[in-house]
């Protein structure tokens, strides 16, 4: 089955602003509120997290997905109740879990948004003999760039990526997914852009018939910069940005 990264749109067309939200209310002490949902991460959470709320620009459109920045929301997705409910109908209850976030717009309170909170991560997922891993090495002269290593399965990748105290800096790319896979909607970590949360072709064309707004699906063997190149797949797809 073919896989995608779930994004949220950069059209303006469809979104009025990018990224949408462009400040949030928070209702806690941000760092020193251990409850606050933004110091939790893919571990399940057995109480009820403290959310901030998404201030949305003016231009900004209401999307089933909203583009979010900052504090309070990062590395995770901002829905609408819509969505929600049709992940909620695809994935297994254990896995994800989901915490209202109201969102604030044109002094208005828009009540039927949630977080999606994922509180695992299935890298094992991965088939690492056609995936690519990228390892972000600095230059003697400054600056970075970018170094193909292979790994013979995920447990070794983990390893030599704790090891050596990589993380951020070794990563997945082009990803392909294994071929007995059950789950319609997970998230994977140690990915380029560090989390992502990946649909399936069942998932992906359920959202569309639902006509879900401000919703892109990159498929996953793409990298980033090969879905945004001009011409390229995105671009096929959506239109320029």
């Amino acid at each position: 089955m073919k896989y995608y990264l779930l994004r949220e749109s950069t059209d303006l067309k469809i979104t009025g602003h990018f990224p949408q939200s462009i400040d949030a209310k928070h209702n806690c002490h941000v760092w020193d509120e251990p409850n606050f949902i933004e110091h939790h991460e893919l571990t399940p959470i057995d109480f009820e997290p403290i959310v901030s709320n998404a201030i949305l620009h003016n231009k900004a459109k209401l999307t089933d997905i909203i583009s979010t920045s900052g504090i309070g929301f990062t590395r995770k997705l901002l829905v609408s109740n819509k969505l929600k409910n049709i992940i909620q109908d695809s994935t297994d209850k254990l896995d994800v879990q989901f915490f209202k976030s109201h969102i604030l717009y044109k002094e208005q309170i828009i009540d039927d948004y949630w977080i999606v909170y994922c509180n695992k991560s299935f890298s094992e997922f991965i088939n690492l003999h056609k995936s690519t891993v990228k390892l972000r090495k600095r230059k003697p002269e400054g600056g970075t760039y970018l170094e193909n290593i292979f790994f013979e399965n995920y447990y070794s990748f983990e390893h030599y990526m704790i090891e050596n105290k990589l993380e951020g800096k070794l990563f997945f790319s082009n990803i392909y997914l294994s071929d007995n896979i059950e789950n319609d909607f997970f998230a994977l970590k140690n990915v380029e852009g560090g989390i992502k949360y990946v649909v399936s072709e069942k998932l992906k064309q359920k959202i569309e018939r639902a006509g879900c707004t401000g919703v892109e699906f990159q498929p996953s063997e793409l990298s980033y910069s090969e879905w945004i190149t001009p011409n390229g797949q995105r671009e096929k797809v959506y239109g320029k940005a």
